[in-house]
């Protein structure tokens, strides 16, 4: 008995794809711009085998990935170009939705934009530069102001409603004094080197050069009579006694709030005449 012959199979034929046409292309774009796809394709890329402009210019392997109503940017074999839709053929100026009467607004939009971009880049450089020329001054300032200490000897310190005011006299470096060994007199105290010691010591009598009394910026500085200070002067034209700071960053801080109080088109009081200190050794009120 002969075995059974085993007929073959015939297998489906493959259908080589076709390259998009311009035709298939254009119901592809005009579904897109019925569902709102205006401005972007999302889904998959328009595309073309081959793009050639009025201009002659022959693009290959072209994957559109936006257009507005002045031009199309697409990548292609050789890179990524953006081509204004007056440069393309009568069928794709179609495809895309071209109108010559809206070209001329959406380069008027353009421009604007672009010109916008400017004074925005001009302003935040100007901002920039102002900022710098500030940090400049204030550095510059703070340098003078760290040069100009004025030392004194607090003698009391008063605690008013709104104000922090110290009693000060000057101070010199003076020879230290320690008492004899008998105690009735005083003699110098000598270095190992056996030279005058000398110390920075409050002089009675001998007037500070800013006044007998100073205001204290912030108030709320905790200050002691009976120690020898470094002040900082904020200002000298305003109230009855000098402003000053403990720190020269903090006078710094106040003269710029006073600038910017007189820019503002404000009138500090001015200057009075303080009342006279009290006599060495009066009793604290």
């Amino acid at each position: 008995m002969l075995p059974a012959i085993t007929q073959p199979t015939q297998q489906p034929a493959r259908r080589t794809p076709r390259p998009c046409s311009v035709l298939s292309t254009l119901l592809v774009l005009t579904l897109a711009l019925g569902l709102g796809f205006t401005h972007s394709l999302r889904a998959e890329p328009l595309a073309f085998p081959t793009l050639t402009t009025r201009k002659g210019v022959t693009y290959t392997d072209v994957k559109v990935s936006r257009f507005d109503a002045h031009e199309v940017r697409f990548s292609h074999a050789n890179g990524i170009s953006t081509v204004p839709l007056a440069d393309l053929p009568p069928d794709l100026q179609t495809l895309f939705g071209y109108d010559p009467k809206n070209e001329v607004q959406a380069l008027k939009d353009k421009q604007n934009q672009r010109a916008q971009a400017i004074i925005t880049d001009a302003d935040q450089k100007a901002k920039t530069a102002a900022v710098r020329q500030q940090e400049e001054a204030d550095a510059q300032e703070l340098q003078r102001i760290r040069s100009q200490p004025h030392r004194c000897y607090i003698s009391r310190v008063q605690h008013t409603e709104d104000a922090l005011l110290i009693d000060v006299l000057a101070t010199d470096k003076l020879p230290v004094m320690i008492p004899s060994r008998t105690g009735r007199s005083e003699r110098v105290k000598l270095t190992p080197q056996g030279r005058p010691e000398y110390a920075e010591q409050p002089v009675p009598g001998k007037p500070f050069a800013l006044g007998p009394t100073l205001r204290i910026l912030p108030s709320s500085v905790p200050l002691t009579s009976g120690k020898i200070m470094s002040v900082y002067i904020i200002t000298t034209e305003v109230g009855p006694e000098p402003i000053c700071a403990t720190s020269p960053e903090g006078a710094l801080e106040y003269r710029k709030k006073l600038a910017a109080y007189k820019a503002a088109g404000n009138t500090p009081p001015p200057r009075t005449e303080a009342p006279p200190a009290p006599a060495p050794g009066a009793a604290n009120p």
